[in-house]
């Protein structure tokens, strides 16, 4: 399917731009007066989902991948309760282990780069990590029955991004998270600016509406390259954040102005339904060619 001129030109290309502004300014406030990290991270997290759900609402993509009331209810909450017990279990353990293994105001060559190179860093850094995941997680069949959850909606709005198995968020917000954001040397406050950055990419990545960015898509993943990695018959953009790793790797996919024809598996009866929570989380543990 291709895309037409915008119905809401305003929405299209003025919303990524207030988000990332209002992301940028919050993270500037919050450094220069020592504003309390978790409680901004929280704040900006619950604007940006508010910001696009309001945004999906008035100005969605595709009505078909729109969210209801059944695939919230039925489906996305027991998989978002989920995660945000495994987050916060794996937080505490990251914390834990950096408190007792390396400084807390950052330390070796990292710790005395700029602050803003710091946070490139490891922006780069943690989606080279993810990438090298991701892709196995779909090359790997044992590692695909884990991710393959995510991937079983044909649907795709914020708030089914966290529609995990909690393997891979203990992968993405314990393994490599600790590695990038403790191991590195990186001072708190270039983790701080990272984890922002990488919460709006996520978020963006996953709405349903009209937004477009041009050529930071060559820069960025989000909404307009992610969902082709959403897409049934497609394959691609593996990273998280930044582009680079799928253009050196040669997995990057851009076809502006187009849209897949369809989201999720291209054979759903190969996995289980997500509706059946219990059944998608003990699927890795099940013998081959059982569902």
């Amino acid at each position: 399917m291709e895309l037409d001129r915008p119905t809401r030109p305003l929405l299209t290309y003025g919303t990524y731009p207030a988000l990332a502004f209002v992301t940028a300014a919050t993270l500037w406030f919050a450094v220069r007066w020592d504003l309390d990290r978790n409680a901004v991270i929280g704040a900006l997290t619950a604007v940006t989902i508010v910001a696009v759900l309001l945004v999906e609402r008035v100005n969605p993509l595709q009505d078909r991948w729109s969210m209801t009331k059944a695939s919230l209810l039925g489906r996305d909450l027991p998989f978002i309760g989920l995660a945000v017990v495994v987050e916060q279990f794996a937080t505490a353990g990251v914390s834990l282990i950096a408190a007792a293994a390396v400084p807390h105001n950052g330390f070796g060559p990292l710790g005395r780069t700029p602050l803003l190179a710091q946070a490139a860093f490891a922006l780069v850094g943690l989606d080279l990590l993810w990438y090298g995941y991701h892709r196995a997680a779909h090359t790997i069949s044992r590692l695909w029955r884990v991710h393959g959850v995510h991937h079983a909606p044909s649907q795709l709005y914020v708030l089914m991004h966290q529609v995990f198995h909690p393997f891979d968020l203990l992968v993405s917000r314990f393994a490599i998270s600790l590695i990038v954001f403790k191991l590195t040397g990186i001072s708190p406050d270039a983790a701080f600016i990272a984890i922002a950055v990488l919460g709006l990419q996520q978020t963006v990545s996953h709405v349903n509406s009209d937004v477009r960015v041009g050529k930071l898509n060559y820069v960025l993943i989000g909404t307009e390259t992610h969902r082709y990695h959403h897409a049934a018959q497609v394959r691609g953009n593996y990273s998280s954040v930044v582009t680079i790793w799928d253009i050196v790797f040669g997995t990057f996919v851009y076809e502006p102005r187009c849209v897949p024809d369809a989201l999720g598996l291209a054979d759903p009866g190969s996995f289980p339904d997500p509706r059946r929570f219990h059944a998608a989380l003990a699927w890795p543990f099940r013998r081959a060619g059982t569902v």
